[in-house]
Formats: C-alpha cells, sequence, structure tokens
C-alpha cells in the first residue's frame, strides 16, 4: 500500500512537472489581426558577383545625330585634290590609327574629324603645292556598328549577347574594353556599359538583364537542423530562411535571433529577431528581409546552455576513481568499476 501510494505520488509529480514546463500553447491568436507596423523594406540592391549572368541588349535606331562625326578605325575616306588628281586617295583608317599618303606616308586620322583631317592634309601638303585643294570624302563609317551588329547577329538569342561574371569580377562584351562587375549593382554596371558604348557608337543604347544569379548567398547557423549557406533567387525572410533550414531545434532560443548585415557603408549591422512573436503572434512587421551575405545566428536556449555546462564540466570532467560505483549507478566486479552512467542524465 505504502508502495503504491509513493507510485501515485511520483507520477502526481511528474504530471505537474511537465505540465509547469508545457507553457504558452503555440498559436496566441484566434481571431484575424492586422498589424499597423508594415513589414521592413528592402535597403541594398544586389551586388553582382562571380557566375552571375547578365545579358545586353542593344538597342539602335538612326537618326541624324547633332554631334560632329570623328573618324574611326576601319572608315573608308576619299582624299582628292583639285589640281593634282594622280594623288587622289581611297583610304581606310588603319588599326594604329593612320592612313598612308603618297610622297609622305603616314597621316594620323584616328579621332580628327573629316574638315580637320583635310585642313590637317592640306597643310602638309602646302610645302609642295602652292594653296592645294583638298577634299575629304566619307565613303564608309560607323564600321563600329558594323562589328557590333555582326557580333551580336551570330548568337542564337539575336540582338543581344549574354556575358557571365568571371572569377576576377569582370565581363566581357563585343567592342568595349572588359568591365569589372564584381561587387556593382545592375545600374553601376550599365552606366559603365552604356558610357562605353556611347563612346564608340552613336544613337546606340542598351539595356542589361540579371538572367543568372549566383552570388545571392545567405548563411545561417546554430540551431537549426541544417545550418548552411543558402543561394536564393530572390527575397527571404528570416522565418523564411529558418524554414529552409529545417527549423530550429528544440534547444534554440527563438526570441533572440542575431541578423548580421552590412550597412550602405559596408560595416557591419546587428539586429535581433524575435521568432516567437512571428510565429506565436503572427506579427509579420518582426520578420526582417534579408540582403545578400547576410548571417542569420540561432543561439541556444538558457536550458540548452546548461545542460551543455553539466555534460562538459560535470559529467566529462570528474574522474569516476574519485566517486565510487554506487554514486555513479553503475556495477563492482572484484573491486573494478565496469558500468558506469553519468551523474546527471
Amino acid at each position: 500500500m505504502i508502495r503504491n501510494c509513493g507510485t501515485i505520488t511520483t507520477i502526481l509529480l511528474m504530471i505537474t512537472i511537465c505540465t509547469s514546463c508545457a507553457g504558452k500553447p503555440e498559436v496566441g491568436i484566434n481571431k484575424e489581426t492586422i498589424y499597423d507596423r508594415p513589414m521592413p523594406k528592402v535597403e541594398h540592391e544586389y551586388l553582382l558577383g562571380p557566375g552571375d549572368v547578365l545579358e545586353i541588349v542593344y538597342h539602335y535606331t538612326p537618326r541624324p545625330d547633332t554631334k560632329t562625326y570623328v573618324l574611326s578605325v576601319a572608315d573608308v575616306l576619299k582624299i582628292e585634290f583639285a589640281y593634282h588628281p594622280d594623288m587622289n586617295r581611297e583610304l581606310v583608317v588603319r588599326p594604329d590609327g593612320n592612313i598612308t599618303m603618297p610622297k609622305i606616308g603616314a597621316v594620323y586620322a584616328l579621332g580628327l574629324t573629316p574638315l580637320q583631317l583635310q585642313e590637317k592634309i592640306r597643310d602638309i601638303y602646302g610645302k609642295d603645292f602652292i594653296d592645294p585643294i583638298v577634299t575629304v570624302t566619307m565613303i564608309q563609317y560607323n564600321r563600329t556598328i558594323d562589328r557590333l551588329k555582326k557580333a551580336i547577329t551570330t548568337s542564337a538569342r539575336g540582338q543581344s549577347k549574354l556575358s557571365a561574371v568571371r572569377p576576377d569580377g569582370y565581363l566581357s562584351f563585343p567592342v568595349i574594353n572588359d568591365v569589372l562587375a564584381g561587387g556593382k549593382t545592375l545600374p553601376e554596371v550599365k552606366a559603365i556599359l552604356t558610357k562605353q558604348y556611347q563612346a564608340q557608337v552613336d544613337n546606340l543604347t542598351i539595356t542589361l538583364i540579371l538572367k543568372v544569379m549566383k552570388a545571392n548567398l545567405i548563411y545561417i547557423l546554430g540551431e537549426v537542423s541544417k545550418p548552411d549557406q543558402y543561394l536564393v533567387d530572390g527575397k527571404i525572410t528570416v522565418s523564411q530562411l529558418v524554414a529552409r533550414a529545417g527549423g530550429t531545434k528544440d534547444t534554440a532560443e527563438k526570441s533572440t535571433i542575431l541578423v548580421i548585415s552590412r550597412d550602405k557603408k559596408r560595416r557591419p549591422w546587428g539586429r535581433l529577431v524575435n521568432l516567437e512573436k512571428i510565429l506565436y503572434d503572427a506579427d509579420l512587421s518582426q520578420d526582417l528581409t534579408l540582403h545578400q551575405y547576410d548571417i542569420v545566428y540561432v543561439p541556444k536556449s538558457a536550458i540548452a546552455r546548461r545542460n551543455l555546462f553539466v555534460d562538459q564540466y560535470i559529467n566529462k570532467m570528474i574522474p569516476t576513481s574519485l566517486i565510487g560505483p554506487y554514486e555513479l549507478g553503475g556495477t563492482a566486479f572484484d573491486g573494478s568499476l565496469i558500468q558506469t552512467n553519468p551523474i546527471i542524465k
């Protein structure tokens, strides 16, 4: 009878302890709720990185240009002398920027207007002829656009080109120099490309599209089922990242999740997120939108830290020789301890 009373008392004590430890219910709202505070906005633009693929679409609209045309490589010119027809020539601007004139050889023409070249030739030949009359006529010009058209029409995609950001951070496109894209935003890269192309081709505009995203990485570690780096296609919040990482462990402290970001000056910026309020109260205003390269850390709860302390500094540090087998819950055979259990389970 006494033994049964003791058993019943133990069971009731365990039920009381379990009930007190159960805490509040998993969901704390019982009706539709709208919160005044909106969800946090995205504060930084995506930074391009190795592996990202960009598509550049070219838009060329032939129209009268208010700028004076300057000579470029591969332009074809006709040089005519009014009173010396034997000097007339049809010439091509060489890659070194020169044209070859009779008797005097190379004359630098790159970057000059036709009128400037005409005056330059007249001055040069003024030593041999009296008041020479020289005319420069453009036969073929704007050859850069021809080379660009040839480069982009060989693509199956039509008037566009794809280029991936190389490990060194650079992009390669037709006609222009390589452009450093790593660590820059899409509008910044577009501005650089536009400037380079407008210096080469008149009446050309471009559209830049991010086709493949490879550098939008976010990291999560701590008390989640699958801590790792995650590549995200678009925007993602703390709760969505936790879900992608398999959810939090039982040992997690969900009320103080740390998010480490970078501000506009690339300085570390730490914020705390209360995941309990998100999941318990459905308060999405607490749910931060994560940015590229953010780090999310889910810490251990207080009781999990105590359990870890007991396991590391008590169970694994006290030598079994200092405590008898009965205190350790072990079994003695011929004076030797052959089976032990930890002091605290």
